[in-house]
């Protein structure tokens, strides 16, 4: 946003002075002073992305030292390192953007053993303390009026100025928080801050424990009584223990741990606080795994697509003069080539299909750009209520049609089918992958939605077609859905198989996006190993219903 309003306001001045100039100006200075522009506010919007990237994985690794948490991987990607850990936390470290004047934060480690955050090599201070580096981790971003870097040490709630202009020279300002991943070491892995601070944390062996919480990242939000699971992965573990606040109940058994928040009469509980397992391998040596939870008012509200349920103001899709009143009207007479999805012409349109679920998640769609123009074949999230479990049927000619006799999520009529995909490699918020986003610009936790595989996909997983093979016994097909927030920083990213060794989804399956945290935007993409020679082969498709959106009060 701030590079579309400065180039604007540059363009504007540039476009003026043309008017009173000779046609033999020559505006090369002035445009590479545009393009010049461009590359700062770049750079520093990619060194904001980066640094808060870091933060968080700093934040993981000084708790993971603290608690005897073991690394279980470390992968070279794109942008940097994927470092995962046996809680089932996941770093992020990135190759470091130099040369924007972002504030430098680090850790130092107190007289107490601890480690505290610090700014440019000062302690932070709230109230005069200094800051657990065990704490929420702080944020940076750009004032967009006053264009000074600011720090959130309270997870965004408020911002203080660093009183540092945000530059984005092509100076080296040192704004890496990492310098170095050492993996040389099958013991052990050391990171090296930029303030010369080094960090030493051990892999995991057969002398460690393995509990592996997936999506307890970050604080997790309860509705009181609510009963939440989280799925676990284990190994080598020979006892266990767990501690929680007043008022929870916290079972383990089976790799599932459910935990149920206090309910709103009984007012002695504690709203927030940690729950800590204690996890102790047979060779005696123990880890605690952690989810911080608190108690929040508010509820559900859930996208069901069906009729009844539309709250949306009506409006009309231009390009085909279809007014939309109802979720149905959203539905293309035709499975292929029809005039919504792919225009009157059957080749594209100038405008997008889009839907929005107003005045109540404030959910929306729009068609991503592909090609210069926007039609099905580009990705896109469209309303259907085609079924078919006909695996005859299972081609492009019948592609919005849901694998099952009934249609949507808990036999409703309406649900949405996903198509596109991208490199599973790595994400951006400027890909053209389909997208949720909130319409108020908002951000919120999606807290789960329904998924089903589609009848074209079901009939090339199980018998291939003329441009794939089956999946075979061991491969797999995934939907992935990666989240952002306001500044387009990535908040996270979950999977769900939709075809695996362990078997294939069936029937409509229940997807915890929870882990995403507050999104602004989630993008959605169907990735697997199937390749024929040109990339992923398998119909890049998913059907999807009934999703719920937290709201707090």
């Amino acid at each position: 946003m701030n590079k579309r309003i400065l180039l604007t306001g540059f363009i504007a001045i540039f476009a003026a002075a043309l008017l009173f100039t000779s046609c033999e100006y020559d505006d090369t200075n002035l445009w590479n002073n545009v393009n010049g522009l461009a590359n700062r506010v770049s750079k520093l919007e990619k060194a904001m992305n980066t640094v808060n990237s870091d933060i968080k994985a700093l934040n993981i690794i000084v708790e993971s030292m603290k608690n005897n948490v073991t690394i279980t991987s470390v992968t070279q990607t794109e942008n940097g390192y994927e470092i995962k850990f046996s809680d089932g936390q996941t770093a992020n470290i990135s190759n470091g953007e130099n040369g924007s004047n972002a504030p430098l934060i680090s850790v130092e480690k107190g007289d107490d053993g601890l480690y505290y955050w610090t700014l440019d090599g000062e302690l932070m201070l709230v109230d005069g303390k200094p800051v657990s580096a065990s704490s929420v981790a702080p944020q940076i971003r750009i004032n967009p009026d006053t264009k000074t870097w600011e720090i959130s040490t309270d997870g965004g709630v408020t911002w203080i100025s660093t009183d540092v202009k945000a530059e984005g020279t092509d100076g080296e300002n040192g704004d890496t928080l990492f310098t170095s991943v050492d993996t040389s070491s099958p013991e052990y892995v050391v990171f090296t801050l930029a303030n010369g601070t080094e960090f030493k944390v051990a892999r995991y062996s057969e002398q460690n424990a393995l509990f592996e919480i997936s999506g307890a990242s970050g604080i997790q939000e309860f509705y009181a009584g609510e009963t939440v699971t989280f799925n676990v992965t284990s190994e080598n573990v020979s006892d266990f223990s767990i501690s929680k606040p007043d008022g929870w109940t916290v079972k383990y058994t089976d790799n599932t741990l459910t935990v149920t928040a206090p309910v709103a009469e009984n007012t002695y509980a504690e709203k927030e606080g940690v729950i800590a397992i204690n996890v102790i391998a047979s060779s005696g040596k123990a880890f605690i795994a952690k989810i911080n939870v608190k108690v929040v008012s508010g509820a559900f509200r859930v996208l069901t697509f069906e009729d009844a349920d539309a709250k949306f103001s009506p409006y009309t899709l231009s390009y085909c003069d279809r007014r939309i009143s109802t979720w149905s009207d959203l539905i293309d007479a035709n499975q292929y080539g029809g005039e919504m999805l792919y225009g009157p012409s059957k080749y594209g349109m100038e405008e997008p299909y889009y839907w929005y679920d107003q005045n109540n998640t404030e959910l929306r769609h729009y068609m991503p750009e592909s090609w210069g123009s926007y039609c099905y074949w580009g990705g896109g999230h469209a309303i259907s209520n085609y079924y078919d479990n006909d695996l005859s049927h299972g081609d492009y000619m019948h592609q919005l049609s849901v694998y099952n006799t009934t249609g949507g999520h808990n036999g409703s009529s309406n649900f949405v089918m996903h198509f596109g995909y991208g490199s599973d490699a790595s994400y951006s918020s400027t890909s053209n992958l389909p997208a949720l986003e909130f319409g108020d610009g908002q951000a919120r936790v999606i807290d789960h939605m329904y998924v089903m595989w589609s009848t074209y996909l079901a009939n090339c997983v199980m018998h291939g077609n003329g441009l794939t093979d089956p999946v075979s016994p061991d491969g797999y097909v995934k939907v992935v859905a990666v989240g952002f927030d306001a500044a387009d920083n990535m908040t996270g990213k979950v999977e769900l198989f939709l075809a695996s060794a362990k078997g294939n989804i069936m029937d409509w399956t229940k997807w915890n996006l929870r882990p995403l945290g507050a999104v602004t935007k989630v993008l959605f993409n169907v990735a697997g190993d199937s390749d024929n020679g040109y990339g992923f082969s398998q119909p890049a498709y998913f059907a999807y219903d009934d999703v719920a959106v937290r709201f707090t009060d």
